[in-house]
């Protein structure tokens, strides 16, 4: 996205009367948030789900180790 089209650097026309530069400010980082965030999941990305196949995989069992004379009655 070029610095023109930045959701930071696109003006605000606010066409409603009686608002203070309060509500306005923070009506303005709310909306340009948004804007910013909705940007980002739009340039993330996308990852495949996994397929049916994949997901009927178990992981494999990880190396067994034996104890010392685990097989002798002491």
């Amino acid at each position: 996205m070029s610095d023109e089209a930045a959701p930071e650097n696109v003006p605000v026309i606010v066409t409603t009367k009686n608002v203070t530069v309060t509500e306005l400010a923070a009506v303005s980082a709310v909306v340009r948030g948004m804007l910013i965030e909705e940007n980002d999941s739009l340039r993330a990305e996308k990852t495949a789900a996994p397929s049916r196949w994949q997901r009927s995989q178990r992981t494999v069992r990880g190396e067994l180790h034996r104890a010392t004379h685990s097989w002798v009655d002491e």
